[in-house]
C-alpha cells in the first residue's frame, strides 16, 4: 500500500512538471491572464486526478480446452512426486527468523518523511491564516459593500487583501488611494484568495516537487497581472499607477497567503503592463493540453489478457461473494423452460444477451445441476461446449432448486418448417406460445392432449409435463382436446409480440363442468374467518416456527356443489414441508358455501394463498 501511494505521488510530480514546462514555453508570456490562470489551476488539479484514470484494454487469447482430471482412488498421486523437502520451489512458508539477512524496508521511512513535509507546509499555511485572523480582530473595520470590507491597521505596510477583506494602514485609508483600492477590490472580485488556498493545499501534498513551488509563485504573479489589467481598464493613468506601485513595493508586508505588492514580481508586472495585447489566436496554444493528457492516459493503459477456450464452456466453477458457484450459460436459439412445482411458468427461446445467454452464477448450496440427466458436482465439472446445449430447464418449488441442461431436445417441440396460414390470418401478428393442459378436477397434467388452432392444420401434442408450443396468430381460437374430457376453446384477442406468451386449459369430464371464480354469479365462500381457521390448524415443527416469516404457498382446489373441497394442488410453492402442510390444511377444510350459476350450486375452481408466519 505504501509503495502504491509513493508511486502515485511520483506520477503526480511528473505530470505537474510536464504541464508546467509546456505552460512556461507556450503561454506564460502572453497577456491572456484569465486563460493562463485557468490553465495553471486545471492542470495542477488534473495532475492529481489523471493517475487514477487507468484505461484497461481487454485482450482475449483463445486457448485449447484443458480437461482437468482430479485424482481418484484408481489414479492416486505417484510416489515420486516432489515433496516440500525435495523441491526448493515448493515451500510451506518461511519465518523471518529463518533469514538472518532481511533487506532494509525503505518505504516506511519515505512515507514518514513525506507526511512530516505535508504537516510542515500545512502548518505554515494555517499559521498565516491565524495571523491574518488576529490582525483583522485588532483592526478598525469599515464596510464598503455587502460582501467586502476594509480593515485599517498599522501592521499593513502596504495594502493587501485576503478573502473579502482589504488590509490598509491608516495613512493609505485616509489618503484614499483609489488605484490601490481598486487593485485589491479586483483581487476579491476575481476570487484570487480561493485560488491561493487551493494551490497551498496542492503544494503541501507535493512539497518535495520544485515545480509546484514555481507554479505557486507564477499563479500569484498572474493574480497581480489580472488585477493590474483591471485597474488600467477602469481608466487610471498607467504611468502614475506604475509610480505608485514602485513607491509601495518597498514596504511589502509578510503575509504569505495575502494578495499584495511584491518586490520580486514588480519588474514582471511593469513589463506585462507595457506589453501590447497578444494576438487573439495565441490562445490556441493552450491546445498543448490535449496531447499531454492523451499521452498521460496512454502511459497509464494496462492490458488485461483473458484466456478462454476456443469454444466457450456452458458450465464453469467459480467463486462469487464468498460462495462456490456454478456458472450456467446457453447459446442463442436454445430453449428454456421454467417450472414451478412441476407446472410450467414460462417458456421461451434463448436470445442474445438475454435470459440464460449471459453467464448466470448459481450457488452450489442452493441448486442441483444435471447434464443430460447426469449429476454435476464441483469435483466433476465437465467441459461442455456452449454450442452443444439445446435446452435448459429451471425447476423451482423445492430446495434445492434444480438446473437441467441437455445436449438434445427433450420437451418434444419443434419450430422448424413453414406454416401455410389461411387468408384470414396471413397478415395478422403471430407469436410462439406455450399452452398447458390440466385436469381441472385433480390438477393432473395431461400428457398427449391435442392443442390446435381452429380453422388451420396447426396442432401440437402436450409433453410429459402437460404443455406444448405452437405459433398462434392474433384473432385465432385455440382448442384443447383429450380423450374422455370435454373440449375447451380460448380466443387469442391480445398479443404483445413477445415470444414468451402462454395460456392454460383446465379440462373436465362430461357432465362435471368446473367453472372458474370469474365465470360464476356468486363465488364460493368459506364459513367464517378463513385465515384464522388456517392459522389455528397449521401444524409445523418447533424448529420451522422459529424461522419466523416463512412465506406464502398458493394452492388451487375445487369447491363442489355440496361445498366439499377436492383436487387440492400446488400453484406456487415455497419448500416441501410447507407445500405439504398447505395441501393438508386445505384438503381438511370444512364445507364451503358453494358457487352459484343461474341460481344453482356448481363446481368452482378456487385459488388461495396460505401464509406461514
Amino acid at each position: 500500500m505504501i509503495l502504491l501511494f509513493l508511486t502515485y505521488q511520483l506520477k503526480v510530480a511528473v505530470l505537474v512538471a510536464v504541464f508546467y514546462i509546456f505552460w512556461r514555453l507556450l503561454l506564460a508570456n502572453e497577456t491572456w491572464h484569465r486563460l493562463n490562470r485557468i490553465v495553471l489551476l486545471s492542470t495542477a488539479l488534473a495532475s492529481f486526478v489523471l493517475p487514477f484514470c487507468v484505461i484497461t484494454i481487454h485482450q482475449t487469447v483463445e486457448t485449447e480446452p484443458i480437461t482437468v482430471i482430479a485424482p481418484t482412488e484408481e489414479m492416486p498421486m505417484t510416489e515420486d512426486a516432489p515433496t516440500t523437502a525435495e523441491h526448493p520451489a515448493i515451500t510451506a512458508g518461511t519465518h523471518p527468523a529463518d533469514d538472518p539477512e532481511l533487506p532494509f524496508d525503505w518505504q516506511l521511512p519515505l512515507a514518514m518523511l513525506y507526511i512530516i513535509g505535508v504537516l510542515v507546509v500545512l502548518g505554515r499555511m494555517l499559521l498565516s491564516i491565524r495571523r491574518l485572523h488576529q490582525m483583522r480582530q485588532e483592526s478598525e473595520i469599515h464596510p464598503i459593500s455587502a460582501d467586502c470590507e476594509i480593515a485599517v491597521c498599522d501592521e499593513a505596510k502596504t495594502p493587501f487583501s485576503w478573502w473579502n477583506t482589504i488590509y490598509m494602514n491608516r495613512k493609505d485609508y485616509e489618503e484614499g488611494t483609489t488605484a490601490l483600492l481598486t487593485h485589491e477590490l479586483e483581487h476579491i472580485r476575481l476570487h484570487h484568495s480561493q485560488d491561493v488556498l487551493l494551490v497551498e493545499v496542492l503544494t503541501a501534498l507535493q512539497w518535495f516537487n520544485p515545480t509546484i513551488w514555481m507554479l505557486r509563485a507564477d499563479l500569484r504573479t498572474l493574480h497581480e497581472y489580472e488585477a493590474d489589467q483591471q485597474v488600467i481598464s477602469h481608466g487610471f493613468n498607467d504611468i502614475q499607477y506604475l509610480h505608485l506601485l514602485i513607491r509601495k513595493a518597498a514596504s511589502r508586508g509578510g503575509y504569505s497567503l495575502a494578495n499584495g505588492i511584491s518586490n520580486s514580481t514588480l519588474k514582471k508586472r511593469v513589463t506585462m503592463m507595457m506589453k501590447p495585447q497578444s494576438n487573439r489566436w495565441q490562445w490556441l496554444r493552450a491546445a498543448y493540453l490535449l496531447p499531454v493528457i492523451a499521452l498521460s492516459l496512454y502511459a497509464s493503459c494496462k492490458t488485461e489478457v483473458n484466456y478462454q477456450s476456443k469454444e466457450e464452456p456452458a458450465l464453469v466453477l467459480t467463486e462469487k461473494d464468498g460462495q462456490e458457484c456454478i456458472g450456467v450459460k446457453a447459446p442463442v436459439g436454445a430453449f428454456y423452460s421454467w417450472l414451478v412445482n412441476g407446472r410450467l411458468a414460462e417458456r421461451g427461446m434463448v436470445r442474445e444477451d438475454g435470459r440464460w445467454n449471459v453467464m448466470t452464477y448459481l450457488p452450489l448450496t442452493d441448486y442441483v445441476f444435471t447434464l443430460d440427466d447426469q449429476p454435476v458436482s464441483k469435483d466433476s465439472i465437465p467441459y461442455v461446449p456452449l454450442s452443444s446445449i439445446k435446452e435448459v430447464k429451471y425447476l423451482q418449488g423445492e430446495n434445492p432448486r434444480r438446473i437441467e441442461l441437455y445436449t438434445k431436445y427433450v420437451s418434444g417441440f419443434s419450430r422448424e418448417g413453414t406454416i401455410e396460414w389461411p387468408e384470414e390470418y396471413k397478415e395478422n401478428m403471430k407469436a410462439w406460445m406455450f399452452v398447458q393442459v390440466e385436469d381441472a378436477a385433480t390438477g393432473r397434467q395431461l400428457s398427449g392432449a391435442t392443442v390446435s388452432i381452429e380453422g388451420t392444420d396447426v396442432k401440437a401434442k402436450t409433453n410429459s409435463e402437460g404443455w406444448c408450443e405452437l405459433k398462434v396468430p392474433l384473432g385465432s381460437t385455440l382448442k384443447a382436446e383429450y380423450p374422455g374430457m370435454e373440449t375447451q376453446m380460448q380466443k387469442i384477442d391480445q398479443m404483445s409480440g413477445s415470444e414468451v406468451k402462454g395460456c392454460n386449459f383446465w379440462l373436465y369430464r362430461p357432465g362435471q363442468h368446473i367453472y372458474s371464480e370469474w365465470t360464476v354469479q356468486q363465488e364460493p365462500k368459506f364459513p367464517g374467518d378463513e385465515q384464522q381457521w388456517i392459522t389455528n390448524h397449521v401444524q409445523l415443527s418447533e424448529d420451522v416456527r422459529k424461522e419466523g416469516h416463512l412465506g406464502r404457498v398458493t394452492v388451487m382446489f375445487v369447491v363442489n356443489e355440496d361445498g366439499s373441497v377436492s383436487g387440492a394442488r400446488l400453484r406456487q410453492g415455497v419448500r416441501k414441508e410447507l407445500n405439504d402442510e398447505a395441501l393438508r390444511v386445505v384438503s381438511s377444510m370444512p364445507r364451503w358455501k358453494p358457487a352459484l350459476k343461474d341460481g344453482k350450486p356448481v363446481k368452482c375452481l378456487v385459488i388461495k394463498g396460505v401464509s406461514f408466519g
